[in-house]
């Protein structure tokens, strides 16, 4: 399941606005990025309640807010840490190699001594 697919149902179960579909909800509860997103979605309605109480909000202007921070395009920012991801998986992979390519050599070098 494409979490991307599937964000603003999951913020509408945030919200409460939706129960969601079963199949929705398992993955819910196992996608740590989607319990991210719902947690995320869950702390913005909490601060926008919190200042509704303090500051008179205009009709409309809640979801207007909303729609605009559901329009933020984080592709860019998920591909680059999977970049990093990779990057840093290649550095293990290249630090492994090179340790056990050195290690045959180490083994001569203790049995000629």
């Amino acid at each position: 399941m494409l979490c991307d697919r599937n964000q603003r149902q999951i913020r509408a179960m945030a919200r409460g606005e939706t129960i969601g579909a079963t199949k929705l909800r398992q993955h819910v509860r196992h996608c740590l990025r989607c319990q991210a997103e719902m947690s995320r979605e869950r702390r913005i309605q909490r601060e926008l309640h919190a200042l509704r109480n303090e500051i008179p909000v205009p009709d409309g202007l809640n979801n207007h807010i909303l729609e605009s921070i559901e329009a933020v395009d984080r592709r860019p920012i998920i591909a680059q840490r999977q970049r990093s991801k990779v990057a840093g998986l290649c550095a293990l992979g290249v630090a492994l190699a090179l340790g056990l390519s050195s290690l045959p050599t180490r083994r001569r070098a203790v049995q000629a001594s």
